[in-house]
């Protein structure tokens, strides 16, 4: 398919010409998420609100006769009182010329249906960076055919506005945006496929007067039975044609002449033979430094090597996707990739479906001072007066000068050399065992991961090492590891500090009956020292015990001779403290 036609095809998909757009037919009913100002003037509401600039209330219907109706109260009425309710609303004028806009809903529904617009319109511009809450002032109603009884109401004039209020308390204001009024497209799109009438322009917002730009429609439109143009039908609700818009664009024959759309290099590969698909010049092991200069990078944030990379073949011209989970540093590529675009001469389209992209970006690049590079296109920022505002700002800065340039060149590309230098240095073998100090550490760093205590002694030698000798070694420790876990810890053994190396047959067979009559003596021992214990009332189980043991019985042995009753003398507890203290002289 050729591209002009695929463009076409494209364009037809964001075109929505059926009633089921509020451009071409904005539905009433309770269950409609919009506020109907009835009782007003559309030229007056233009005047107070677009040329005049003034923020305008709302007024509830009067409740019925009875007093209030369910689930209103005295303090609803009060929140949304205006401030000049003194206007005396029996004089005809006075009730179209202030600030007050007429709602068709009672005070508790009214407060209900504006927090509903309120929360959505700031949801919708927070995520989306467009604001699509309209004032709609005047409304043309049509039919899709003659025979048709189901009748049509699109708007006319939109007017961008903002739903805002100063608390959770206070009553909520309606204010004019300032952004630009735009002809409904939609309509005017409808009304020239379907009936051949061509809708007019809709003048910018200083010259507009929506009498005359009314009575322009009415002409137009007279040819058409049953249509009628009704000027003072006035809505607030959401009206969003930016796909139209997008259509609009999208037209060939709004391109310039020699910048044919369907011939756009980028339009070609998006819709044609698509983008080039030779092999990237860089591999994964491509070694930076080796292909970029210092001087060639324009790097405004950190960037890794495989991020250098990416910046280089985009400066090279090439066209790619970079892909990573969050975290990744896409927004940093980003913004190198925007200044690096602009160093070379470039303009930079940046798009995001979410305005919070955008804001990431614009940040990175405000904090590093080029914000007066960016031009923000979205959303209530792209008011033609900013736009204007911004431009005129960024041609007055002329050209950046930076001096010493050549000299900081010159300090990175040294820099440069003495980090790869330290490298090198990490990657090369030692000559003996051929390991690299990377290797050597990591191994270290892994033992401490482990919980390996870091020993706190040198093997000087080790350095001398050839990778044999280290397998020696490893052998030999592995075979101490085993004897260990077979005979125990050395220091701890029964055998240690005896001396016989070799013990011959004979020797065994003289040793053998020794043995056994050493073990019965011991079984006898340690019987005894049992029984002692028991009488004692003393422990006997471990060597020191024992020892204890013995001790004491030595001691009893040596102490003079005494009758049962002197031993069994309740003066012993009586007097203690004079014995111990009697006791603790004779040891002096």
């Amino acid at each position: 398919m050729p591209i002009i036609d695929r463009i076409e095809s494209a364009r037809r998909e964001l075109l929505d010409l059926t009633t089921r757009s509020r451009l071409l037919h904005t539905p009433r009913g309770a269950s409609v998420k919009i506020v109907e100002v009835v009782d007003e003037r559309s030229e007056q509401i233009y005047r107070i609100l677009v040329q005049e600039g003034k923020r305008m209330s709302f007024l509830p219907q009067p409740e019925s006769e009875g007093g209030l109706a369910a689930g209103d109260s005295a303090v609803q009425m009060e929140l949304l009182a205006p401030e000049d309710d003194g206007v005396e609303e029996e004089r005809v004028a006075g009730r179209h010329i202030d600030t007050r806009l007429q709602a068709k809903l009672t005070s508790a529904r009214l407060q209900k249906r504006l927090l509903q617009l309120y929360y959505d319109a700031r949801n919708f511009e927070e995520e989306q960076g467009v604001n699509i809450l309209y004032l709609a002032l005047g409304f043309l109603k049509w039919f899709e055919a003659p025979s048709s009884d189901r009748p049509r109401y699109a708007p006319l004039i939109l007017v961008p506005v903002v739903l805002d209020r100063r608390s959770a308390q206070s009553r909520f204001q309606l204010r004019y945006s300032e952004e630009e009024l735009s002809t409904n497209l939609s309509l005017q799109a409808k009304l020239k496929l379907d009936f051949g009438i061509e809708l007019p322009e809709l003048p910018d917002a200083e010259e507009l007067s929506p009498s005359p730009y009314y009575d322009a429609v009415a002409k137009v439109v007279s040819a058409q039975p049953r249509w009628e143009l009704l000027r003072d039908d006035i809505v607030l609700g959401f009206f969003s044609f930016a796909k139209f818009l997008m259509y609009r664009d999208l037209d060939p024959r709004s391109w310039p002449q020699r910048r044919k759309l369907e011939e756009h290099p980028m339009i070609h590969s998006l819709l044609g033979d698509g983008f080039n698909h030779d092999p990237s010049p860089f591999s994964e092991d491509t070694n930076v430094d080796e292909v970029l200069e210092p001087g060639d990078m324009v790097h405004v944030v950190d960037a890794d090597s495989s991020q250098t990379l990416a910046i280089e073949e985009v400066r090279r011209g090439r066209s790619l996707v970079i892909q990573g989970p969050p975290g990744t540093g896409k927004s940093q590529t980003i913004a190198n990739l925007i200044a690096m675009a602009v160093r070379e001469g470039k303009t930079v389209l940046f798009m995001a479906e979410k305005m919070a992209a955008l804001e990431v970006v614009q940040r990175r690049l405000d904090r590093i001072g080029l914000a007066v590079m960016c031009l923000a296109l979205h959303s209530h920022k792209a008011r033609k007066k900013a736009v204007l505002e911004e431009l005129e700002r960024t041609l007055n800065l002329g050209r950046p000068q930076v001096d010493g340039i050549e000299t900081l060149t010159d300090q990175l590309r040294e820099r440069r050399e003495q980090l790869n230098a330290h490298v090198r240095r990490l990657h090369t073998p030692l000559e003996a065992s051929g390991f690299t100090p990377y290797q050597i550490a990591g191994h270290l760093v892994r033992l401490s991961a482990k919980g390996v205590p870091a020993q706190d002694y040198k093997l000087d030698p080790a350095r001398t090492w050839s990778r044999e000798d280290l397998r020696e070694r490893e052998t030999q420790i592995q075979r101490v590891a085993q004897h260990i876990e077979e005979m125990g810890t050395p220091g701890q053994h029964p055998w240690r500090g005896a001396r016989l190396d070799v013990v011959l047959p004979q020797d065994v067979a003289r040793l053998e009956p020794r043995i056994h009559e050493l073990l019965t003596r011991l079984a006898e021992w340690r019987a005894g020292v049992l029984d002692l214990g028991r009488c004692l009332d003393v422990p006997a189980e471990t060597w020191k015990e024992v020892a204890a043991l013995l001790r004491l019985a030595d001691a009893i042995a040596q102490s003079p001779s005494m009758d049962r009753a002197s031993i069994a003398s309740p003066a012993w507890e009586a007097r203690r403290e004079t014995i111990s203290a009697l006791v603790e002289a004779l040891r002096r």
